[in-house]
């Protein structure tokens, strides 16, 4: 499995970018960057305090909240730093997340700020899952997985990325534990 969606109810009106860069991949054009930037995430206290009751409290230092903001299609890759992100889409904007598979004889490279990862073009992948999130959706993905976005629309993607270092079947694991745990209730 390569993602799953999640039942966590959330305002987005309680979330908003804050001022500093933390990562960005993508190009200047005219001025302006296109890709996809993270910036440090300013989440209302009742909203910290709703996600973190998803979160067992051993663990809740382990994962990183961004606010990320793509404005344009994303080439395929592996995520540099981090195996599992949890998105909270504030505003999907119709945008599509393939996973991928790179065809026979494809040669992975990296982008410039890369560590971990590495990217492929789009000519060079096959497609083997995908999802049309939602405004409102949550969506716990395996970032260890070839993945990639095409937006589809001239609109905006902006979501909260709880980005952690666990793998992606222990955070399935922890919120359908959370699931469970308040459905007994």
């Amino acid at each position: 499995m390569h993602y799953k969606k999640i039942d966590i109810g959330f305002d987005a009106q309680e979330v908003s970018a804050g001022p500093i860069d933390v990562v960005k991949y993508g190009i200047e054009k005219d001025g302006k960057f296109e890709g996809i930037a993270y910036k440090n995430c300013i989440i209302s206290h009742k909203m910290t305090a709703s996600l973190l009751n998803h979160i067992p409290i051993k663990m809740r230092h382990m994962f990183v909240p961004l606010h990320m903001h793509i404005n344009r299609d994303i080439i395929p890759h592996i995520d540099s730093g981090v195996c599992t992100v949890v998105n909270l889409y504030l505003k999907a904007g119709g945008y599509t997340t393939d996973f991928n598979k790179p065809k026979d004889g494809a040669e992975p490279f990296k982008l410039p700020n890369q560590t971990t990862g590495c990217a492929y073009q789009f000519e060079d992948v096959d497609t083997i899952a995908s999802f049309v999130a939602e405004d409102g959706d949550a969506y716990i993905l395996d970032v260890t997985k070839l993945h990639s976005v095409h937006s589809g629309s001239d609109k905006d993607r902006i979501a909260v990325a709880l980005s952690t270092k666990l793998d992606f079947d222990s955070v399935c694991q922890m919120f359908e534990a959370d699931k469970n745990a308040i459905s007994a209730h």
